[in-house]
């Protein structure tokens, strides 16, 4: 459409117009499912690791025992925490009322 079509139009035809080509444009651009999105994040975060540190969690009441597959001076496991790097991770139990 030319120019001359578009000072040719009032108000409300312009503004179907634009709302067609919203709709038409947003059709094919559907949301990625949240689930689908963190796969694909963690498979890129994956893809630029060089090594892989397995953290064995077992729990015995109300205690978290971590264990790693093997030892790693970047990562330190102490109680229910977990350093790598310049993060603190702390693992707690989730209470789910019965």
């Amino acid at each position: 459409m030319n120019q001359h079509h578009f000072a040719d139009m009032n108000e409300a035809e312009f503004d179907a117009l634009i709302d067609s080509h919203i709709e038409r444009t947003a059709a094919g651009a559907g949301e990625v499912p949240a689930n689908v999105f963190l796969d694909l994040l963690l498979e890129r975060i994956a893809a630029q690791t060089n090594a892989t540190l397995t953290l064995n969690i077992d729990v015995t009441d109300d205690q978290l025992v971590i264990t790693p597959d093997r030892d790693s001076a970047e990562v330190i496991i102490q109680g229910n925490e977990v350093l790598i790097g310049g993060r603190r991770l702390v693992l707690q139990l989730a209470r789910h009322p019965k």
